[in-house]
């Protein structure tokens, strides 16, 4: 059930700093992108069949392979210490390991249209086997990451993704950094939440690097051969981290996060993490986001179910398109709630 991608807002909110003197984004000079020398899928990790009745795509991880452009690289670096040093929104967690200022698709022209490149969609939906599109809420499409200073915090810890897939792409000199490399876990969700002894899945979803260790050798650590390239991965199955710097060093890497257009499988955008955000269109980012899965659900109703089709088809969606919306309605009366306890 393929859903027209929801294009960016029109109208970029005032609470967000704005980026001056950017460079103007051009795919032609600004990517670099090379199709990737190895990818896994979750079979290879230990799910099953059954495991991803619901999932869009067998795919896992891939990767590393170039994505920006030795000119496109110092751009980015340009505009990520821009938006770093601007009046951004940190997170509200003052023991959060890495730093992520949140907005940059709002503040970076730039950044924004790096991210929803239609070329850079093109060559990702190929690796994924399935078209994706950008995140279509805009706090968790594009996000700049920094390592803080003191070297114990760059312990990210073990985490699954709120979003569907994520494009990891370091803006740092690898050979710069003592540690830093991107690490998955060789095997499932729910081998992780027992070796992690966590209480369930779901636990592992929500509490970022709060759980035990895993094995050494179940863990695959992929070194960047060099600035400017990228690992992709379906996120909400593959728990990961940035392996922990031993030295104090400046890693940033960029994030852009994709979602399925084909809506009639579940919607992984895990809304509890990403209420705790600090960004203050998050909640109407996620009603709108709601609205297009309800709206792809109506258009199938629409133009391509037959009159001669059984009621309880039309039922079906009916019911999957009122089930978005409850949950967007839920969503905006739960954040207006807790706007007014600390207003």
């Amino acid at each position: 059930m393929p859903s027209r991608s929801i294009p960016f807002p029109n109208i970029v909110p005032e609470a967000y700093a704005r980026l001056v003197d950017e460079p103007v984004f051009n795919p032609a000079r600004h990517l670099a992108l090379e199709p990737p020398t190895r990818t896994r899928t979750l079979h290879e990790l230990g799910y099953t069949d059954q495991d991803l009745c619901n999932t869009p795509t067998p795919f896992a991880v891939a990767g590393p392979f170039r994505v920006l452009s030795d000119e496109g690289l110092t751009a980015l670096r340009a505009v990520s210490d821009a938006f770093r040093a601007s009046d951004n929104r940190l997170e509200h967690d003052e023991g959060a390991a890495y730093l992520k200022p949140r907005g940059a698709n709002y503040s970076s022209r730039f950044v924004r249209d790096l991210s929803h490149c239609p070329q850079l969609s093109e060559f990702l939906s190929g690796i994924a086997g399935i078209e994706l599109a950008p995140h279509s809420m805009p706090t968790l499409g594009a996000a700049l990451v920094y390592a803080p200073p003191e070297v114990e915090r760059t312990n990210q810890g073990w985490h699954l993704d709120s979003v569907g897939f994520s494009l990891v792409v370091l803006l740092s000199d690898p050979e710069s950094l003592s540690g830093g490399a991107f690490q998955y876990f060789e095997g499932t969700t729910d081998e992780a939440t027992s070796m992690m002894k966590a209480d369930s899945p779901q636990a592992i979803r929500n509490p970022v690097g709060k759980h035990g260790s895993l094995p050494a050798d179940r863990i695959q650590t992929v070194t960047y051969q060099q600035a400017g390239f990228g690992m992709f991965m379906q996120g909400y199955h593959i728990l990961h981290r940035g392996q922990p710097l031993s030295i104090a060093g400046e890693r940033v890497v960029f994030v852009p996060s994709f979602i399925s257009t084909d809506v009639s499988h579940p919607d992984v955008t895990n809304w509890q993490m990403a209420k705790r955000l600090n960004s203050p269109a998050v909640a109407k980012e996620y009603v709108r986001h709601k609205a297009w899965r309800a709206k792809g659900r109506l258009e199938r109703l629409i133009e391509a179910l037959p009159f001669d089709e059984e009621p309880e088809e039309f039922r079906n969606l009916l019911a999957e398109a009122s089930a978005e919306l409850d949950a967007a309605k839920q969503a905006l009366e739960q954040n207006s709630t807790e706007d007014k306890k600390t207003s």
